[in-house]
C-alpha cells in the first residue's frame, strides 16, 4: 500500500523552494554540529575463523575523544563498489559519532567468493545468510572484538548498511537476532532476497524479480532463533533503477509480519522528514508502524521514502538514484550525496530511541582496554602495560587481572596481553591486547598513495590481471580486486607500504 504524499510540484518550484529553505536547514545543521570533536581511527583485521565462508576481514574504528564510559556502537556497511573508506569519508557518520558520541565501526569486505561485482556483501548467497557461517558470523566476531578494546553498552549496538551492505544489515539482524538493538537498511532488500532482486539492466527505471512477503517471512522465521523483535528502520528512495521499489515495502511488510504485527494496518504516524540539507526533501515521508505507547515512543519498523534524483556529481556513481545521503558533513562521493533526508541524523534518531530492552544485554559486565590496541613496540624496549578497565551491568568498578607473562620484546613479531574480569554475579569478561615488536632493520615503508585507472595500476606494475579469463586488476600485494582490468575511465587508490608492495587499502602499519 503505497502513502499518501503531496502533489508533485514543477523543478522550478522545488528551486525555490530549496533556495527559501536552504539557510533554515544549514542553521539547525551549523547547531547540530557546534558538538563536533576531534576523534581517532584505527585500522585493524579480523582473522580467518574456522567456520564455512569466514575470511580475514579489514575493518576501521572511528572513536571521539573524551568517552567516558560504555558507549553506544554503530556498525556502518558500504554498498557495492565502495570501501570503508567512502564510509568514513563520504557519509556523515564521524561528526554523528562525534556529536552523539558512539564508537563508529566500518568493516570491508576485504576479498570474496563467487561472481559478484567489485565489494558486494553476499546477502544472496547461502553461506552468507545463516549463523555461524560467512560474512555475517565474521560482522558479529568484528563487533565482538570491538568491544574487547572499548567499553560498548550492551543495550545499544546497531547496524546500518547501504546497498548490498543494506541487505546484509538485513541479513545480521537476523542471523544474530540475540544481538544487535536495532537496524537500518538504506536502499536494501530483504532477508532471502536473490541476486535477481538487483537491478543491473543499466536502464532507469530498473526492473527486478523479489520475491512475496510470505516468502521473505517464511525465510525470516527459519533463521530466527531469539524471540526479541529487533526494530528496523527502512530508507528508500522510490526513484531508485538498482534497488527499485517495491523492495522497499516489501523489506518494510516482511518484518511487521514475521514479528506478528499487521502489515495492512498502515502506519501509525506520518510526518516530514527531518533534518534536511540543502533545501528540497524531495517529498520525503517518515512513517512509524507497530509503536508501542508504553515503551517510550519504539516502533517495530519504520519507513523512509523520498523522489531523489538520479543524477549525482560523483563519476563513479551511475546515476540511477542509489545512494547515501550523508548531509553537511558528508560528501557528494561514490554513491553518496550531501544535499536531502540526512541519513545520519534520522538513522541516530531511529537507534537512540531503539535500546535492546531484554535481560541480555543488561548483565554483561564491559571491559575496555587503555591505551592503544595494537601497541607497536620497537625491539628490545621494555614493555609497560597500559591496563585496562572494567564495569558491571550497574556502572561500578570490576577489578581487572591482566597475563602478559609470555610477551618478549626480545623477539620481533606479535604478541598477546589477556585481560579477565569477573563481576559479583560471576559474570565473566575477556580481552585481548597485541603488542607487535617491531625490528628497527626492516625494511623502511614508504606509506605512499597513487589513484588512477585500474588499466593504468596494470601498466605501472602496481596491480596484475586475474580472475576470470584475467578480466579483473588486482592490487599487487594483498590481490584485491579493483575493477576489470580493461578499465580507463575510472580511479582507484592503490598504497604502498614497503617498497614496491602495492595494496587496496592502506596497509594498517602506515596509519600508526
Amino acid at each position: 500500500m503505497r502513502e499518501a504524499l503531496p502533489s508533485p510540484v514543477s523543478e522550478a518550484a522545488r528551486t525555490l523552494r530549496g533556495i527559501l529553505r536552504r539557510a533554515a536547514a544549514g542553521l539547525l545543521l551549523a547547531l547540530l554540529a557546534g558538538a563536533v570533536q576531534a576523534g581517532t581511527v584505527e585500522t585493524l583485521r579480523l582473522p580467518a575463523q574456522d567456520y564455512p565462508g569466514g575470511r580475514e576481514r579489514e575493518y576501521k574504528v572511528y572513536r571521539p575523544d573524551g568517552l567516558s564510559g560504555p558507549a553506544p556502537l554503530v556498525m556502518a556497511l558500504h554498498g557495492c563498489r565502495q570501501t570503508h573508506d567512502d564510509v568514513l569519508a563520504d557519509w556523515g557518520l564521524r561528526a554523528a559519532a562525534d556529536r552523539h558520541r558512539f564508537i563508529l565501526v566500518a568493516p570491508f569486505i576485504t576479498s570474496y567468493d563467487g561472481w559478484r561485482n567489485p565489494n558486494c556483501w553476499g546477502f544472496w548467497m547461502e553461506d552468507h545468510r545463516h549463523q555461524g557461517r560467512g560474512e555475517p558470523e565474521d560482522l558479529y566476531r568484528i563487533a565482538r572484538e570491538v568491544e574487547s578494546r572499548h567499553a560498548i553498552d550492551p543495550a545499544r549496538r546497531y547496524i546500518v548498511g547501504l546497498s548490498s551492505g543494506g541487505a546484509m544489515s538485513v541479513v545480521a539482524a537476523v542471523t544474530h537476532n540475540e544481538y544487535w538493538a536495532a537496524a537500518a537498511s538504506v536502499a536494501g532488500l530483504g532477508y532471502g532476497e536473490d541476486a535477481a532482486a538487483v537491478s543491473l539492466s543499466g536502464n532507469c527505471p530498473g526492473s527486478a524479480r523479489l520475491h512475496p512477503v510470505e516468502r521473505v517471512v517464511a525465510d525470516m522465521r527459519a533463521e530466527l532463533n531469539d524471540g526479541y523483535p529487533i526494530p528496523l528502520l527502512v530508507i528508500q528512495n522510490e526513484r531508485d533503477c538498482t534497488v527499485v521499489q517495491p523492495a522497499g515495502r516489501i523489506l518494510r511488510d516482511a518484518h511487521l509480519a514475521a514479528h506478528g504485527a499487521d502489515p495492512l494496518a498502515g502506519p501509525v504516524s506520518l510526518a516530514p522528514c527531518t533534518p534536511v540539507f540543502g533545501g528540497d526533501d524531495y517529498r520525503c515521508r517518515h512513517a512509524r508502524h507497530a509503536a508501542e505507547a508504553a515503551a517510550g515512543g519504539r516502533s517495530l519498523v519504520e519507513a523512509v521514502f523520498y523522489d531523489g534524483p538520479l543524477a549525482t556529481p560523483s563519476a563513479r556513481d551511475e546515476d540511477h538514484g542509489h545512494y547515501w545521503i550523508g548531509g553537511e558533513h558528508g560528501a557528494d562521493g561514490a554513491y553518496a550525496l550531501r544535499e536531502g533526508p540526512v541519513h545520519p541524523e534520522i538513522v541516530w534518531d531511529f537507534f537512540v530511541r531503539h535500546p535492546r530492552t531484554d535481560a541480555e544485554a543488561a548483565g554483561r559486565p564491559r571491559l575496555a582496554i587503555a591505551g592503544d590496541n595494537p601497541l607497536r613496540l620497537p625491539q628490545g624496549t621494555t614493555f609497560a602495560d597500559p591496563g585496562a578497565r572494567a564495569w558491571d551491568a550497574a556502572g561500578e568498578p570490576v577489578a581487572v587481572s591482566a597475563d602478559c607473562g609470555a610477551l618478549d620484546t626480545a623477539r620481533a613479531g606479535s604478541h598477546v596481553c589477556d585481560y579477565r574480569a569477573v563481576d559479583a554475579g560471576g559474570r565473566e569478561v575477556r580481552a585481548q591486547r597485541l603488542v607487535e615488536v617491531v625490528d628497527p632493520a626492516a625494511p623502511a615503508l614508504r606509506c605512499v598513495s597513487v589513484r588512477a585507472s585500474p588499466l593504468a595500476h596494470l601498466g605501472a606494475g602496481r596491480a596484475r590481471a586475474g580472475g576470470w579469463f584475467f578480466s579483473r586488476a588486482l592490487a599487487g600485494a594483498d590481490r584485491q580486486d579493483i575493477g576489470y582490468a580493461w578499465d580507463w575511465w575510472s580511479v582507484v587508490a592503490l598504497h604502498e607500504g614497503e617498497a614496491g608492495r602495492w595494496h587496496a587499502h592502506r596497509p594498517p602499519v602506515c596509519e600508526r
